[in-house]
Formats: C-alpha cells, structure tokens, sequence
C-alpha cells in the first residue's frame, strides 16, 4: 500500500454530520483519525488517540464535578472508569458509526479488527483528538452531549459491556477456533419469552446464558464463557 492515497467515505461523513449536528471536512488530521496502523506506511491514528483519551478523559471528569455535587472523588473516579473505558469506547464509535469508515489493512480487516473492541476505543479517541484539533473543545463537547454524557446522566451502564466481543476476541487471540451460540430452549408466551443460549467451542459448552432476546441470552452466554475462560470474574 506504499504511496496509496487515504480516503475514507464521504457519504458516511455526511450522514455523521446530518446525525449530530456536526461540520466535520475531510481534512488530513481527521482521516489520519480514521486511519489504523495496518493501513499503507502513512502516520496511523496512534499519537490522535493519545490526545483524545485526555481530552475525553478531562471533559468527563469534567461533568461528573458539575452534575454529581453529591459524589466524592471516589465515586466519581469510579463513574469516569466505567464510561471512559474500552467497551464503553468502543460502543460510542459504533454508535456514532465511526467502525464504518476506519481504514483497515486487508490482514487486519479480514481478522475483524472493525469489530475488535480495542480497535475501536482507539478510534473513538483518536477521533475526539482530531476534532479538538481542527475544531476545538465546544465542538468535542457537543459530541460528547449527545453521546457519551446521557449515558452518565441515565447511569446506563449495561449496553457498554459487549461480552460477546470480548469472547470473540479473547478466542482469536489463541488461534482458528469455532465458536457457535446455540438456542437451548424458549419459553412463555410470545408477547414474553424467555430464550436460552449456549456459548460451545469446538463441541464444549462454555456457558449458558438467560435473556428476554436471543441478543441478551447471547450476551449472558459469553458472559459465563468468559467467567469459566477465568477471564472476568
């Protein structure tokens, strides 16, 4: 890919812009803010991350002081941990539908970096440096108005845990592997069900999970995977 020119997907930028209210160019600073290691020898997103983790580290913070008057430096050191994290990243990037528009190397795009939590806390970060550095700080807050702060408003914690990810990438980590979500069982009436689901690798059942949806079922499936894996506790 050496020489190979960046671009990322104009049609996407539009739409990110109709959706938040934005005015985001394509400059330089903001597709290198899409742009992954694996991409051609061009600058990747990397030093963009590390700015934009403190940007969004500090605007946080930031709010927790000014909303939670109530919390001591504990708590609110606690709160900023569980919505400044990988999984709560990653699930504000493919909320935003940044995972879209990353430039990926064909190796990295073929393992499934564009779902790897990792990948894409990155590239959430990376975002907010390059929008903080073309656009300034207002412009990173009206973001994190309409995407991260409801969230610690409504203390919704539970949509940023995507254990089903985590599994996923924990497996890939050891190598081909088949991993299946297996319905076990359903129950109730239609207007409320409960499903049952098993997460089985290679033929062995690693945990069984509970949910109102096949969705949460799978989700509390790789949950119990992940515990038996010792993994999470």
């Amino acid at each position: 890919m050496k020489g190979q020119m960046k671009v990322i997907n104009l049609e996407l930028l539009a739409e990110l812009n109709r959706k938040y209210h934005l005015n985001i160019e394509p400059k330089p600073l903001i597709v290198k803010a899409f742009t992954h290691s694996s991409y051609g020898e061009q600058e990747s997103n990397e030093r963009l991350e590390f700015l934009g983790d403190s940007v969004l580290g500090m605007l946080v913070a930031t709010y927790l002081y000014r909303h939670f008057p109530h919390f001591n430096e504990g708590e609110m050191t606690k709160m900023r941990a569980t919505y400044v994290c990988e999984d709560a990243n990653s699930q504000y990037a493919k909320e935003m539908g940044l995972d879209k528009m990353i430039l990926l190397g064909k190796g990295e795009e073929l393992s499934g970096a564009r779902r790897r939590p990792s990948t894409l806390s990155d590239l959430f970060e990376a975002f907010l440096g390059a929008v903080y550095l073309e656009y300034g700080i207002d412009e990173v807050k009206k973001i994190l108005d309409q995407v991260v702060f409801p969230h610690l408003l409504a203390n919704d914690v539970k949509p940023f845990i995507d254990y089903k990810s985590r599994l996923q990438e924990a497996l890939q980590a050891d190598g081909p592997t088949r991993l299946v979500y297996r319905l076990d069982n359903v129950e109730g009436p239609p207007h409320n069900r409960t499903f049952t689901m098993s997460a089985v690798l290679d033929g062995v059942k690693l945990g069984t999970g509970v949910g109102r949806t096949k969705k949460d079922a799978t989700q509390d499936a790789a949950r119990e995977a992940l515990k038996t894996m010792a993994i999470i506790k």
